[in-house]
């Protein structure tokens, strides 16, 4: 199939490159193109973003957050100075910072540990914004207040939210949406099984026809479930 995809390819005047072509199975397999063997792998990066087959997304999360202090790093004169009004401060974190910590926020199953450290990340980055520390004990609320920055773990939901109403409301055949109803012809193991990106729609809806509700509801309607789950 490869060799063939490779011949396609190459009428097309596409070249597939074999070092950076990675090989990702639940079963060992060996696939050589061109008579190299492609390298197999647990994850990989594609598109800025981690790939694995064990549905982790801590690392990948891990991974935004220091994208977002990167970015922070970047304007940290300008977000620490005490000359700067919160208000330039604010747009800067939501228009730059935030998009860095969020990117590819719509794939993410977010579970209580990875929310805490989205949640830890910005307070720290907002503690800087005002210039206080923790030894002064401002309350979260406090700071909130102060900054009137976007909530990270809100936007990261809103952003699936808002990317599940469009792979509802999509008539065209994807393969997004082939892998969310796509079911293995094999039963669950014992124990606790991982979360599934699908779970926290059926969670707050309390159906598995998560996408029939979303096709009969506007995108902000759709949407603004999020906020009712956050109360």
């Amino acid at each position: 199939m490869i060799d063939e995809l490779d011949e396609h390819s190459l009428r097309c005047g596409l070249k597939i490159s074999t070092a950076k072509t990675k090989i990702m199975a639940t079963a060992g397999t060996a696939i050589s193109l061109r008579g190299t063997q492609l390298e197999c792998v647990e994850s990989f990066l594609y598109l800025g973003q981690r790939i694995s087959l064990n549905r982790d997304f801590s690392e990948e999360i891990a991974r935004r957050i220091r994208a977002g202090w990167s970015c922070f790093h970047r304007y940290e004169k300008f977000m620490s100075s005490r000359t700067v009004e919160m208000k330039y401060k604010r747009a800067l974190f939501n228009m730059c910072i935030l998009p860095a910590m969020l990117y590819g926020a719509e794939t993410w199953v977010l579970t209580k540990t990875t929310e805490r450290k989205l949640a830890c990340a910005q307070r720290r980055m907002e503690r800087f914004m005002v210039g206080v520390r923790l030894l002064d004990k401002k309350t979260n609320a406090w700071l909130r207040g102060v900054t009137k920055v976007k909530d990270a773990v809100s936007s990261a939901r809103e952003r699936k939210w808002a990317y599940g109403w469009e792979l509802a409301m999509s008539t065209n055949v994807k393969w997004s949406r082939e892998l969310v109803e796509w079911r293995p012809p094999l039963t669950r193991p014992a124990g606790r099984p991982k979360a599934r990106w699908r779970d926290e729609f059926q969670k707050v809806l309390g159906t598995c026809n998560w996408q029939l509700i979303a096709r009969a509801k506007t995108k902000k309607e759709w949407i603004d479930l999020t906020r009712c789950r956050m109360l």
